[in-house]
């Protein structure tokens, strides 16, 4: 009717709706952009400069130099043979270090039993344990000085010459205190070699009437040698 608003759709109204609320949200600042920024702020983790680059150090184990001995075994004043035994260990025995002497592999170790509370034991015969190698390097004691041995008494000697051989015997005291061996000659040739603190001896060899040999006996030892008398059989 003239005059009268035209009707609006349900569409229509909703449309009329939505642009008066824009229209209000510019006028109190909806459109104004947003220009500020978020950030995010990082976390420092703190270094020392003194660690940085720096080298570790290691401070080592320190363990009692030790050894067992493996097998029975001398010991000894000093780091050889020339030296008096002073006491012998069996094996599994376990003794504290206290130097050593490589030339000869010997160690000197903590001896109670020993009289004079230290020996020398070879190396051949232990097993090391513990920091074994900050013992100090040690300087032998000098040797003994040993005599020569006494010669071998000769108590008793005879032979019997019969069917063209001879049975020779001799029998003397053993006076030496460190003999290898006792060794018996044969006009001057070496005839059998004798353990030592052997006292007798017996011989069988051809030999044809009105023939003439000698023998005589020799001790001999690390510091020297002695001879008997020579004895003298005639058939």
């Amino acid at each position: 009717m003239p005059g009268t608003s035209p009707s609006l759709t349900v569409d229509d109204q909703a449309a009329t709706i939505i642009a008066a609320t824009l229209q209000a949200g510019a006028q109190n600042g909806g459109d104004v952009p947003v220009t500020g920024t978020a950030s995010i702020t990082p976390t420092v983790t703190a270094f020392s400069t003194a660690t940085i680059g720096a080298t570790p150090t290691i401070t080592p184990t320190y363990s009692t130099p030790m050894l067992t001995v493996l097998e029975q075994t001398n010991c000894r004043e000093g780091p050889g043979q020339d030296y008096e035994v002073l006491f012998t260990y069996l094996a599994k025995k376990k003794l504290e270090i206290a130097g050593r002497y490589e030339p000869t592999n010997f160690w000197l170790v903590k001896s109670p039993e020993s009289t004079t509370g230290t020996c020398w034991l070879w190396g051949e015969y232990v097993e090391l344990s513990g920091s074994y190698w900050v013992v100090p390097t040690l300087t032998p004691p000098p040797t003994a000085t040993i005599a020569p041995p006494l010669a071998p008494s000769v108590q008793n000697w005879h032979f019997d010459c019969s069917g063209g051989n001879v049975t020779f015997t001799m029998q003397w005291e053993d006076r030496a205190t460190n003999e290898t061996s006792y060794r018996v000659y044969r006009d001057g040739n070496l005839v059998v070699e004798l353990p030592a603190n052997s006292t007798s001896y017996q011989i069988v060899f051809p030999m044809q009437s009105g023939e003439s040999t000698t023998f005589h006996l020799q001790v001999y030892t690390p510091s020297g040698t002695a001879n008997s008398p020579v004895m003298t059989l005639t058939c």
